[in-house]
């Protein structure tokens, strides 16, 4: 059976105090990234979720925090939090229409919930929001796939790309991919895929 968006948003807002109260350790390449950021730069947080621990680590370390969610409960619990030069919006990644282009984007996460229609259109989008120099970070799947799966007793929708046509879309975007991991490991952090870009034109 197909999930759509509607019902990860009603999932996220089911385990939203759970999803808060589960200790969440800080992926060291998200730590990279940010040291690839201009100082005092602008960051696009696409599924912030409750604001921890990313949006909260890049706010502690000057830079201006845009988070975009579909869920309401998680984004009231970021609200709650003492996130410094951040904001947080009710929005769907498609549906966003920024007012000023960001210095660098982290989705992690995120990007494996969208539509698998729509997954070949996530990159140019990318692109338009970024500043030529910026970078992206983002964790994805690693396979041509669309699957149902369960976190905390709730259902989700996944869909993801193989990686060679996510490298594809991509450099077709006018990013540089800087590094790309399949079957990360570090601690208690997996993911089946993450890449570091830049845009370059």
């Amino acid at each position: 059976m197909r999930i759509t968006y509607k019902i990860n948003r009603n999932s996220y807002n089911k385990i939203a105090k759970q999803w808060a109260e589960e200790e969440k350790k800080l992926n060291k390449l998200v730590i990279e990234f940010a040291s690839k950021i201009k100082p005092y730069g602008k960051i696009l947080d696409i599924g912030c979720g409750t604001g921890y621990p990313i949006s909260k680590y890049l706010s502690d370390n000057g830079f201006f925090i845009i988070g975009i969610d579909i869920s309401e409960n998680m984004l009231q619990n970021a609200n709650e939090k003492d996130i410094k030069n951040a904001t947080f919006y009710l929005c769907d990644f498609f549906r966003h229409k920024p007012n000023e282009t960001y210095d660098g984007i982290i989705a992690y996460d995120s990007l494996f919930h969208f539509p698998k229609e729509k997954q070949n259109k996530i990159y140019i989008k990318l692109s338009n929001w970024l500043n030529i120099g910026g970078y992206i970070l983002f964790t994805h799947g690693k396979e041509n796939n669309e699957i149902n799966g369960k976190m905390f007793g709730e259902t989700f929708y996944y869909s993801s790309l193989e990686t060679r046509e996510v490298h594809k879309l991509l450099m077709e975007s006018g990013f540089e991919i800087i590094l790309s991991i399949e079957n990360y490991k570090e601690e208690n952090i997996e993911n089946d895929l993450i890449i570091i870009a830049k845009k370059i034109k």
